[in-house]
């Protein structure tokens, strides 16, 4: 029995203020063209399929053009639960119509027991979940488990799935922070808080194989039965120096007849525009840098971290012409060693009375008389048209009353 295992989609994430959803398209189209060349059993989806929970309609239209052509193409059932990311229910909508065509959306604690069954082996999905939630699913339990023992969370959900099992082959598909793994990724609602919410490896025995999502770095984690595949594109960048994280795949995972993994192989999934950092450069350095750079390199996501500690004016615009996916951060920016200051109590100080100290610092001269009218004129309309907007100021009638 052979089956892809992926996870972490993210369909509709954003990296800063750009928009991944072409880089999504390549990837999902990758995975298509493998699941076709690979002819598995089945696709299995371990959460976070998309990036929120109200999935804008590009990502929608990502993952229907995704199942159409997995399911009703291919005829390949997929196996999905809900991660952390995404909304239960809405990832599920019309499930049962979904059932019947060979797509299988396990979303409940409460049917993790039952499993669907595809050629011999049993597949059972744990959707991401807090203890909060198993207390409330295994309530006749009356488990009682603590806000932040998700270790016993899994333990007890896993127990109930352990004592129903049926005496075939299991996968077992689940989203969560298994102790081992390594950091959250970046951008990722912590589930991991102080040590407080990884579960041990431990406590997913008893499975042939583990599908984890979760952690967008490729893992194994004791032996080849328990393992995250990754996510499909580096969404962050964090983390992209190592070559581990830019090699994204899926992975094509063989059961032995008798159960247990006979084998598995990691389907490399590339995309033409990748996530880098440039480091240690001043901005004239990296602009100059970049005039020697094919213009693949920059058409890349790119996170510039310059050196310079004194402003830049115009700095992204320039910068953008060269890298036109490109973050500017500039982490060291030198302070003045003046700071101007207020002049008299700030507790009595009118608003007009600050604007204009403010006028005279950046203009060297006093506001005109036109200026003043257009001033009063303001706070008046945003006093609604109170007597009091003259307060403290000049010929305007007030009586030093708070504006």
């Amino acid at each position: 029995m052979r089956f892809i295992h992926t996870a972490d989609w993210h369909l509709g994430k954003r990296l800063h203020d750009f928009s991944l959803v072409d880089v999504q398209r390549q990837a999902v189209e990758q995975v298509i063209d493998l699941v076709a060349s690979a002819e598995p059993d089945a696709v299995v989806v371990a959460g976070d399929v998309f990036d929120t929970q109200v999935p804008s309609l590009g990502a929608l239209e990502l993952w229907e053009a995704a199942v159409e052509a997995i399911v009703g193409e291919h005829g390949i059932p997929m196996i999905v639960i809900p991660g952390n990311h995404d909304h239960a229910d809405r990832l599920g909508a019309h499930s049962g119509l979904a059932r019947r065509a060979g797509l299988h959306y396990l979303r409940y604690l409460s049917g993790c027991a039952d499993p669907v069954t595809i050629g011999g082996v049993d597949f059972h999905g744990v959707p991401f979940h807090k203890p909060v939630h198993v207390n409330a699913a295994f309530r006749d339990d009356a488990p009682g488990i603590g806000d932040f023992d998700y270790a016993g969370a899994m333990s007890h959900t896993l127990d109930h799935v352990r004592s129903k099992r049926s005496g075939r082959p299991a996968v077992l598909v689940a989203h969560a922070f298994v102790d081992g793994a390594g950091e959250e990724p970046e951008g990722e609602d912590a589930i991991s808080v102080g040590g407080a919410g990884a579960v041990p490896v431990s406590a997913l025995a008893g499975f042939d194989y583990v599908a984890l999502g979760h952690i967008h770095r490729r893992a194994r984690l004791g032996g080849d039965a328990v393992q995250y595949s990754g996510s499909l594109y580096p969404y962050s960048f964090s983390g992209v120096l190592s070559e581990a994280s830019r090699v994204k795949s899926v992975t094509l995972v063989e059961l032995a007849d008798g159960g247990g993994v006979a084998s598995y192989e990691r389907l490399d999934v590339a995309v033409d525009r990748g996530v880098r950092v440039v480091d240690g450069l001043s901005f004239a350095e990296v602009l100059a840098a970049a005039q020697h750079e094919s213009v693949a390199l920059r058409d890349h996501y790119t996170l510039v971290k310059v050196t310079d500690t004194d402003p830049l004016t115009d700095a992204l615009a320039a910068l953008r012409e060269w890298y036109p996916h490109a973050v500017l951060e500039q982490p060291r920016i030198a302070a003045p060693t003046w700071v101007p200051c207020l002049v008299g109590d700030y507790r009595t100080t009118s608003p007009e009375d600050a604007l204009r100290q403010f006028y005279r610092y950046v203009f060297e001269e006093d506001m005109s008389e036109l200026e003043e009218d257009v001033l009063r004129e303001a706070l008046s309309a945003d006093d609604g048209g109170s007597d009091t907007a003259g307060a403290g100021g000049s010929g305007a009638g007030g009586s030093g009353a708070d504006a």
